[in-house]
């Protein structure tokens, strides 16, 4: 078992027993037992409001995460406190949500507040940097903007037990925006430019060609995007494994399962055998598309 292990379960006081175990925390291990044996909690560098917010969700965490309270009785403890700050005291969960954020951007900051895999847990940062990329795709080349999140002050519940080791790397607004946050990505990396960048660009395109078609095949669509412009034998791998037939209702689930049926015959371990049965099938898939959804439109 590696210490991660420990985080995903979010087992802290496994964690700490393990790294009392291992000389390589050794410099690390005070920093856990001051927070979750000693409850001295850590301060931001944040008007003193902000801290008194901040301090609740830390309380919590151990509340969940160390003490083994289970989360919803957690949850409820937390919204409690946090009426209590605000003095909202019958304030539903969206409203004291939308307080909190008010509170946080009336000193300056961007918050974003909910929950993460079933975790309560704040993003806190200074600054939104819209960013317009042009993105070299099969069939041209896209623009696609990306809101660069800098100057994290607080980034959810993962972050948090992992003192930024793990963390979130960002989410999809609304309107379809990406939001990455600046410290968890190489921005020069094939996890950024292709997995992310032409990823989601590709989505952008066909939605506006193609209405009407349906999350399978964006994502089915979006996979060979990767594959034609990757570097790494694995990620196609990495597509095989998340393959399930069985779930429709699970887009990527659906379309590593297609992908699956589509590579059986392919080398898998020679990248430019990839990379051109991947332009195969997204030849052939825009044909399908085109028949499928233009057609319709005639």
């Amino acid at each position: 078992m590696q210490i991660q292990d420990f985080f995903i379960k979010g087992d802290m006081k496994g964690a700490i027993a393990y790294m009392r175990e291992h000389e390589e925390f050794r410099e690390i291990l005070p920093a856990y037992i001051a927070v979750f044996e000693n409850c001295e909690y850590r301060t931001y560098d944040v008007p003193e409001a902000l801290n008194r917010i901040l301090l609740q969700y830390q309380v919590y965490y151990r509340d969940v995460f160390y003490c083994g309270l289970p989360e919803p009785e957690a949850a409820d403890k937390l919204l409690t406190r946090l009426r209590a700050l605000l003095d909202m005291p019958d304030a539903e969960e969206t409203l004291l949500a939308e307080q909190l954020r008010a509170t946080f951007e009336a000193k300056g900051y961007h918050a974003l507040f909910g929950k993460t895999q079933g975790y309560f847990g704040p993003y806190v940062w200074k600054d939104t940097v819209p960013t317009v990329y042009s993105v070299e795709l099969p069939c041209g080349t896209a623009e696609y903007t990306v809101n660069i999140l800098k100057g994290f002050v607080f980034r959810s519940w993962m972050d948090y037990l992992t003192f930024g080791r793990f963390g979130t790397g960002g989410w999809a607004s609304p309107d379809g925006t990406i939001n990455c946050i600046e410290q968890a990505y190489d921005f020069s990396s094939e996890r950024f430019l292709v997995s992310l960048l032409k990823h989601e660009a590709q989505h952008t395109v066909d939605m506006k060609q193609f209405p009407g078609i349906t999350p399978a095949e964006l994502e089915y669509r979006a996979k060979l995007v990767e594959l034609i412009y990757c570097n790494d034998v694995h990620l196609l791998q990495k597509f095989l494994a998340e393959a399930v037939e069985g779930k429709p209702h699970d887009s990527h689930a659906v379309a590593s399962a297609r992908v699956k049926r589509e590579f059986a015959d392919t080398d898998q371990t020679e990248l430019s055998a990839i990379q051109a049965r991947a332009r195969e099938l997204f030849q052939e898939h825009c044909k399908e598309m085109s028949e499928k959804y233009c057609d319709e439109q005639r």
